[in-house]
């Protein structure tokens, strides 16, 4: 892309943005299904929003599990978006393969931590469900993590980040590990770090600043506070999960379907090349990928399927 058509770009993101919306939820036919148990705002944590539903199959025997993070930009969106008209259908083949589905609410970005918090919480919302395993009936050795748009950026971060069990944390919960069988990140970002984004499509220091804040129109942010905070070397580091990656990561279906030039802030958050670096980095370090960005001619052939993928990581 060229300079001149990237400041474009830039000049049509300042009209556009639109978070992800829920407009049609179909839950019914899966609460009212008989072999599946619905347990609603179960409270994970003590934030307002650390709250999650989970759905189990009748089962003999342990279920895997799903944990599906929703998107918003981390400014919006909510649990229920995982129940939307084009999801419910996996929803339905994930339940009836006898694996459980968890999907969670968690908390938006702020001035004090920025990212942090909802991070965390995705990996409180793990811990907590695995540390509770016996009362669910589930599996916490064949977890799955699946996010979408800032949900995949979290489930990347969760997934790529080490082991982050407490071992010596007085809160048992935070004792459990929170490694995982698989990752499933749908139009997200390749990286946290402002310099990889930048490089990416080779883009001046002002203009990611223009685009930044142009994100970050959301009642109660300090927008340069938290800009200065964001470019914080230590910070950078705490949640840049693109250099996270080692050889040792979980299997991952990633998807970017945004247009190559985009039309709004979202797009160029979903862009094809985040799915294009990030397969680069997997295949130099030998992690197993499946990736699509159709505007790159990158599709891969051996799985195509977001619930093939999850059957074939929870198989032993």
């Amino acid at each position: 892309m060229t300079l001149n058509k990237f400041k474009y770009c830039l000049f049509i993101l300042s009209f556009y943005f639109a978070p992800a919306q829920v407009n049609d939820v179909f839950i019914d036919s899966l609460i009212k299904n008989e072999d599946v148990k619905f347990f609603q705002n179960l409270e994970y944590g003590d934030g307002k929003r650390n709250k999650l539903d989970l759905l189990i199959p009748k089962s003999k025997t342990k279920t895997p599990l799903v944990i599906f993070l929703h998107g918003g930009g981390y400014k919006g969106g909510n649990k229920e978006s995982s129940y939307k008209k084009n999801n419910i259908a996996r929803v339905k083949r994930i339940l009836g393969n006898k694996i459980a589905f968890a999907s969670i609410n968690y908390s938006y970005l702020n001035n004090n931590d920025g990212l942090l918090s909802s991070l965390n919480d995705a990996k409180l919302a793990l811990q907590f469900l695995k540390y509770n395993h016996s009362n669910y009936n589930l599996n916490r050795d064949k977890v799955i993590i699946w996010g979408v748009s800032s949900g995949a950026n979290s489930v990347l971060w969760l997934g790529l980040s080490d082991d982050m069990a407490e071992n010596d944390s007085e809160n048992r919960v935070l004792r459990e590990s929170t490694r995982v069988r698989g990752i499933i990140a749908i139009n997200g970002a390749h990286s946290f770090n402002s310099e990889n984004w930048k490089k990416m499509i080779n883009m001046p220091d002002n203009m990611f600043d223009f685009m930044i804040k142009r994100f970050l129109k959301y009642p109660g942010i300090d927008v340069d506070k938290w800009l200065v905070n964001y470019k914080l070397e230590k910070y950078q580091q705490s949640i840049d999960y693109f250099n996270f990656m080692d050889s040792s990561d979980p299997a991952l279906f990633i998807g970017n379907y945004g247009d190559i030039a985009p039309k709004t802030i979202s797009s160029f958050n979903h862009h094809p090349l985040h799915a294009k670096y990030l397969k680069q980095r997997a295949d130099s370090l030998s992690i197993v990928n499946y990736v699509f960005a159709p505007e790159l001619g990158i599709k891969s052939k051996e799985v195509n399927d977001i619930v093939n993928f999850i059957l074939n990581q929870v198989s032993d």
